[in-house]
């Protein structure tokens, strides 16, 4: 105790001294710290130069609408046999709904009576309309929800006003979403940062989709924005052109599951699926779509390449954190950004393209080769035929 009592004096009579001393000394105080100023407006002047000059492309309209339908995500998968693996997320069963799945889908018409639609390619599966413009147009697309539910067109890579975005969130406005049976037009502008750069070939994809809720995608309602170099958007380049979006649709959080259920499920066992945890798991499981364009193992008679001709190849990812994937070509010499690659990597809001040429004919495939994807059914296939051959 009497050592304690010492030190601590001794403590207290150092920490004095130091004062004492420290009045005596004759310093500046140091100046407080001022952060350089930093002169961003150049790192921004190209796209302010950019949005102050006045578009003089085309005005590309198209007249689009949501629409419920009954989808098959195995429509094109052919005969699939009991053992085989992919067959567990198609088949139907108590704890499981089968391939037939209600949904809304993004239909293109002809004109705004919406009573013709626009021919789509099979391949194109769930797929959105494609927007195409060349840099320096401007998209104008008339909306028309015929869905049972709101929703909107949420555009990637282009220009747009606040009220032309399409999205809902804190603070948005009365023209963040469309209610049933509204129209909305949306405008955007494609200045040239949304267009194609030096490595890209004559054209690049974005995306579009509904944002009224998060799982807007999951209900199928997204689809893709081609950007072509000015001048370079004609049916030839258009004619080369494949487009394939890469999701795991999770049925389990689409507003259109209660429907599905109801209507196009009186298999499930309801009681197993809430009270047993393996039956429930196999039931969530069972809902987890793995797909190219909403198709599971598909083989759709119209995706033909012919040899010694490059295409430009758009690829979308979607999705959530899980949807990281990696995409192959079975067949073919691939290039991205003027390197050659064997596979790409997508995560979620994620668009790539790419550049393919194939010169072995017959058919192959294209997807999530490699892994547990796979075997749920990412894959779709293609159908190469001599060039050579078709001219004679």
């Amino acid at each position: 105790m009497y050592h304690s009592v010492v030190y601590i004096f001794l403590l207290l009579f150092l920490q004095l001294a130091f004062a004492q001393s420290n009045t005596n000394l004759d310093y500046d105080p140091p100046e407080p710290y001022v952060t350089h100023p930093v002169n961003y407006t150049d790192d921004f002047e190209t796209l302010h130069d950019e949005l102050e000059r006045p578009l003089n492309g085309t005005v590309r309209e198209y007249y689009i609408a949501a629409e419920d339908v009954i989808w098959d995500y195995a429509q094109h998968a052919g005969n699939v046999a009991e053992n085989q693996a992919v067959h567990f997320w198609i088949a139907s069963g108590p704890t499981s709904i089968g391939s037939r799945y209600y949904k809304a889908v993004y239909r293109e018409y002809t004109d705004a009576s919406y009573s013709t639609a626009t021919p789509r390619p099979q391949w194109q599966g769930l797929l959105g309309p494609v927007l195409r413009a060349e840099v320096g147009d401007i998209i104008k697309v008339h909306f028309y929800n015929k869905a049972s539910h709101k929703f909107s067109i949420h555009p990637h890579g282009v220009f747009y006003e606040f009220e032309m975005e399409g999205a809902v969130y804190k603070d948005a406005t009365e023209f963040s979403s469309v209610a049933p049976g509204g129209n909305y037009t949306y405008t955007w502008q494609v200045y040239p940062r949304a267009g194609p750069g030096p490595n890209d070939g004559d054209s690049i994809v974005w995306g579009y989709h509904s944002h009224v809720s998060e799982n807007d995608i999951y209900a199928g309602l997204f689809g893709p924005i081609v950007i072509y170099k000015p001048g370079m958007m004609d049916q030839e380049h258009i004619s080369r052109e494949i487009i394939t979006a890469i999701l795991g649709f999770n049925e389990n959080i689409s507003p259109y599951l209660p429907q599905t259920l109801a209507e196009l499920a009186p298999q499930i066992d309801f009681d197993a699926v809430k009270s047993n945890r393996s039956a429930h798991t196999l039931f969530r499981r069972a809902n987890i779509k793995q797909s190219v364009n909403g198709l599971i193992t598909s083989h759709p008679n119209d995706l033909v390449l012919r040899t010694d001709t490059i295409y430009q190849w758009h690829v979308l990812g979607w999705g959530s954190v899980k949807d990281l994937h990696t995409i192959t070509w079975q067949q073919g010499q691939v290039t991205l950004y003027n390197q050659p690659v064997r596979q790409v990597r997508l995560m979620p809001a994620s668009f790539r393209t790419l550049q393919i040429k194939v010169d072995e004919p017959g058919s192959w495939q294209f997807g999530y080769l490699y892994g547990e994807s796979a075997i749920e059914g990412m894959i779709m296939w293609y159908k190469v035929i001599d060039r050579l051959q078709e001219e004679q």
